[in-house]
């Protein structure tokens, strides 16, 4: 998985951070982006936080902790670090991650694999995890049927996806054989 920074995207710096207390983090919360952003680049994250951060919305940064485009490309929102704005009620424990596309619509699987990592990093930061897609915690359609329908019942019922390249976290599977152990026992 490659985790591109926010200095090699261009961000702005935020206007504020709020720091995220690691133990009160217990969800991960799938989204998608819709609207006109298709393809993942750091121009394209560049205009997501240049939206978030502008008079309609006003957040001091992009909404999100990480954004992943169609090649399983990861980019760094507001990181690991720091609080979002992305499931109002819920941001301060939670970690946001948005699919760059449209979820109502079929995504690919370098994005598909990109999420599971993140969450498998995730979890090795907070611990176990509640998935949940933007519509869980929120009046929305977000991350959209296809995504959502992949995220909660699909994805439960795969194999253990192969790591394409060399994964963040040694144990990623190990970590994902227990998390499919726990669900299966209903914890």
């Amino acid at each position: 998985m490659r985790v591109v920074s926010r200095r090699e995207w261009g961000a702005k710096p935020a206007k504020a951070t709020t720091p995220l207390q690691p133990a009160r983090v217990t969800m991960f919360v799938l989204h998608h982006t819709t609207g006109s952003y298709r393809g993942a680049s750091a121009r394209t994250v560049r205009q997501i936080q240049a939206f978030h951060q502008g008079p309609e919305r006003g957040w001091s940064d992009v909404g999100y902790n990480f954004l992943i485009g169609d090649d399983g490309t990861v980019y760094e929102g507001r990181g690991w670090g720091f609080v979002g704005a992305h499931a109002r009620g819920e941001n301060s424990r939670s970690i946001g991650v948005a699919y760059v596309g449209d979820g109502s619509r079929p995504v690919p699987d370098a994005a598909k694999r990109a999420i599971v990592e993140l969450l498998g990093e995730a979890e090795r930061r907070f611990g176990s995890l509640r998935q949940v897609g933007h519509r869980d915690v929120g009046a929305t359609a977000c991350p959209g049927d296809v995504l959502y329908r992949w995220w909660t019942v699909e994805r439960l019922a795969e194999p253990i996806p192969e790591p394409v390249a060399r994964p963040v976290v040694p144990d990623l599977r190990d970590g994902w054989r227990r998390h499919l152990q726990r669900l299966r026992r209903g914890r």
